[in-house]
């Protein structure tokens, strides 16, 4: 769970009242929960469905050998290290020499062992089951 709870963020009940519209969804409020900050939304897709959680991570000039993704209990892991240099450009060495490590805690609607990962063209796509429509 969030800082806010599902109708608990002010700056959401003043947009409602003003513009009118439903409360806020669970679903999105699971997305806002996971996507924190400007670089997060630049960088992190969070999308749901009924059955499905997909949480897709930009990570620029990283391959399937570079990236592992791991699981421990409700928090996900994803550590990138660039295991060969010689293929990239010389501007990009620095930058992928230092990896990406991120942390994020996974939202309890997933079942957290029960999930698929994909790299292709420096995209990673996670795919979680879901448990069901908890908060």
């Amino acid at each position: 769970m969030g800082f806010f709870e599902e109708n608990d963020d002010p700056f959401d009940s003043i947009v409602r009242e003003f513009f009118g519209g439903a409360p806020i969804n669970r679903r999105t409020s699971r997305r806002r929960n996971f996507v924190e900050g400007e670089e997060d939304d630049r960088n992190i897709d969070y999308i749901e469905d009924d059955s499905y959680v997909y949480l897709v991570f930009e990570l620029p000039g990283y391959n399937e050998k570079d990236v592992l993704v791991s699981v421990n209990g409700k928090e996900l892991e994803i550590e990138a290290n660039k295991r060969s240099i010689e293929e990239v450009r010389d501007y990009l060495h620095q930058k992928l020499r230092q990896g990406i490590k991120i942390k994020k805690k996974l939202p309890g609607v997933i079942n957290p062992k029960k999930f698929t990962k994909t790299l292709r063209n420096g995209v990673l796509e996670i795919i979680f089951l879901k448990n069901g429509d908890k908060k």
